[in-house]
């Protein structure tokens, strides 16, 4: 039975299309494989489809390269309504420039490549179980519904618990003239399931051996904030030096700062050893990732990840502030970590400040008082 199906639009039927779909039937990925000869039977193909899309495969459909931008428009639609994997299969990849770079499932393969390294792409995502969490029909449309339903129904037991927050909302005197109050009812409430469901899926780890991968303490922010607690941003000029925002978050979200905190991401004195016994390296990754370097005490370290090759370390000693004004004009946005990962960052730097030492003692006179006592207490 099909789980799916990949579309394939092109102009060329007898040349591309044909000799790409016997090719991929042969696969066995039981994934169907539909073929479209004008952009028409595109529209209705998607329109009235009845299994779930996994992967779309587009030629840019034109003669004259560059002369079509609706068409390109219409690709970046289907990239955002589909969510899966889009190949752009043509040989007018010059006349799109860079455009599409930045959108992480877009594919574009030249018409001289073989078709079959599209497949492969396709194979591996379907494979790896990908395209089933964001493809229409998928896990997010379905399970997560599901979960957020489930999630938030049992925040509240009785029907008067709901009205009696929906009244606090309707009944107060504020006003935000940006928006009124129905919407304000919708944002809170949307905010309490998506809470709840995130509290119930992040359960589970914590209580099992079920660990989280590093990538999920990293997410490219979407909010319209210009800077939030724990971004990662890196100086336009040197490409090399990056920051961490530390500002509290209370003082971000009320817009009251004039001056943001920062420290810097220092590299690590060397790699880390991955080599020797496989017990060895694994408590050796341990303490770095929990924080157990005796000799990093101000420092804390950011794993690499996709998002973050260098890694590093957050000095704590380079705490300093720079205007609000002035950030934006040295430093561009790289990646934001998780609250959890950030709160631990901001707990070890409150360690850092609440530091008051004392006057440094005198190792050899310690020794010596040590041994006076033990003298004293065996003479008594």
């Amino acid at each position: 039975m099909s789980k799916g199906v990949v579309v394939h639009l092109d102009n060329d039927v007898k040349g591309v299309l044909k000799p790409a779909k016997n090719l991929f039937d042969q696969l066995g990925l039981e994934l169907d494989y539909v073929i479209c000869g004008s952009k028409e039977e595109f529209n209705s193909y998607l329109i009235a489809a009845e299994l779930p899309v996994k992967s779309l495969i587009f030629d840019l459909m034109s003669d004259i390269p560059g002369s079509d931008p609706d068409f390109l428009d219409q690709i970046e639609t289907s990239f955002l309504r589909y969510n899966v994997p889009v190949f752009i299969y043509s040989g007018y990849l010059q006349s799109i420039g860079d455009r599409f770079d930045n959108n992480g499932t877009v594919y574009k393969f030249d018409k001289a490549t073989e078709v079959t390294k599209i497949f492969d792409k396709i194979q591996f995502y379907q494979n790896s179980g990908f395209i089933d969490v964001f493809c229409p029909g998928g896990i997010l449309e379905s399970e997560i519904n599901k979960d957020i339903n489930a999630s938030f129904t049992k925040q509240f037991s009785k029907n008067e618990e709901i009205e009696s927050v929906i009244n606090t909302i309707l009944n107060t005197e504020e006003v935000d003239e940006k928006k009124d109050k129905s919407q304000r009812v919708r944002d809170i409430f949307k905010r309490i399931a998506i809470k709840s469901l995130s509290a119930d899926i992040l359960a589970p780890i914590a209580e099992s051996k079920d660990k989280v991968h590093p990538i999920e303490h990293f997410y490219k922010r979407q909010s319209n904030l210009n800077f939030w607690t724990g971004d990662i941003w890196m100086n336009k000029a040197d490409k090399v030096t990056y920051v961490i925002i530390l500002t509290p978050r209370c003082d971000i979200a009320n817009d009251k700062v004039e001056h943001i905190l920062l420290c810097k991401i220092s590299q690590l004195p060397e790699p880390i050893k991955l080599t020797g016994k496989e017990k060895d390296v694994k408590d050796r990754l341990r303490k770095y990732l929990t924080d157990n370097l005796d000799s990093v005490k101000s420092k804390r370290y950011i794993p690499e990840t996709i998002y973050f090759k260098q890694g590093g370390l957050v000095d704590f000693s380079t705490y300093h502030t720079i205007e609000k004004k002035t950030f934006a004009t040295i430093y561009e946005y790289v990646v934001t970590l998780s609250d959890e990962f950030t709160n631990e960052i901001l707990g070890k730097l409150s360690y850092f400040f609440l530091r008051t030492g004392i006057s440094t003692i005198n190792e050899s006179e310690f020794k010596a008082t040590i041994e006076s006592l033990k003298i004293m207490e065996s003479a008594e």
